[in-house]
């Protein structure tokens, strides 16, 4: 069992109420453990996106969460949600008032008044409360100053030191699918059955099914997933189970709404 110092980014996720997970190349192996790690923080009530250049095609048609997904950084862009029920909207308009910008929401005569608290103003021109870059954000180009801002923290396979991390975790000797394997829990979040089903696909991917730049801890890993996509038990602990799925057909079970889940493995 792999044990990071997650000290220093703990505090950061403690009153994070939005996380960006920034993946500059793209693999199965990088974009599972995103996916792992966005959906293990929706869970714990934080909204997560997850940020790469380049689109994924159908070797990742297996993983859950792909609608997390966004291929293109707006950096700039206002967004005003309004928490008031759509069915009581009459009309959304704009006007000019002497060079100030009016956005209009019409209600129904039949709906209530739209509250103070009702309205919610996000500027995405700045990073969310919490970031994850895993790798090197210099590929991005122009987008890479998206570490400017925020609280960011490094993940990485290749020991480098950047100014901008407010938390590091390297490990040279382990994919990134490994590493989040271990982290999650480390962080308090949890690893269900979608997101131990990305590790896992990562894991194989990464390993070549587990042939080639393995340690202990990547079968150790391999377990932990594996265990996290069984259905749960409904027979007493000291029972022995019936219904483990084999480690092969865990990319093939049915996935959730919003995922795929074709009959062959992925290839890096």
């Amino acid at each position: 069992m792999k044990n990071y110092n997650v000290s220093t980014i703990s505090p950061l996720l403690a009153n994070a109420k939005t996380a960006l997970i920034v993946v500059p190349v793209i693999s199965v192996d990088s974009i599972g453990a995103a996916l792992a790690l966005a959906l293990g923080l929706k869970k714990k009530g934080i909204d997560a996106r997850v940020y790469s250049p380049q689109k994924t095609d159908n070797n990742y048609s297996k993983l859950s969460g792909l609608e997390l997904i966004s291929d293109t950084f707006t950096g700039g862009d206002l967004v005003i949600t309004l928490s008031y029920p759509l069915d009581q909207i009459d009309q959304v308009s704009y006007n000019d008032d002497g060079g100030k910008l009016n956005l209009v929401v019409k209600t129904k005569s039949t709906g209530p008044t739209v509250a103070t608290d009702q309205i919610v103003i996000n500027n995405q021109s700045g990073s969310a409360d919490v970031g994850f870059m895993l790798g090197d954000e210099s590929v991005l180009g122009e987008n890479s100053q998206i570490v400017n801002k925020g609280n960011w923290i490094l993940v990485s396979p290749i020991n480098v030191t950047k100014p901008w991390a407010k938390a590091t975790i390297i490990d040279p000797d382990a994919p990134f699918s490994e590493i989040f394997t271990f982290l999650l829990p480390m962080l308090g979040l949890e690893l269900d059955a979608d997101s131990g089903k990305d590790l896992l696909i990562g894991l194989r991917v990464a390993t070549q099914s587990f042939s080639v730049n393995v340690s202990p801890e990547s079968f150790e890993a391999g377990a932990i997933c594996l265990r996290a996509t069984q259905p749960e038990m409904t027979q007493a602990p000291q029972s022995v189970p019936q219904n483990v799925t084999p480690i092969e057909k865990v990319e093939s079970a049915p996935a959730n709404p919003g995922t795929f889940s074709p009959s062959t493995p992925p290839t890096a």
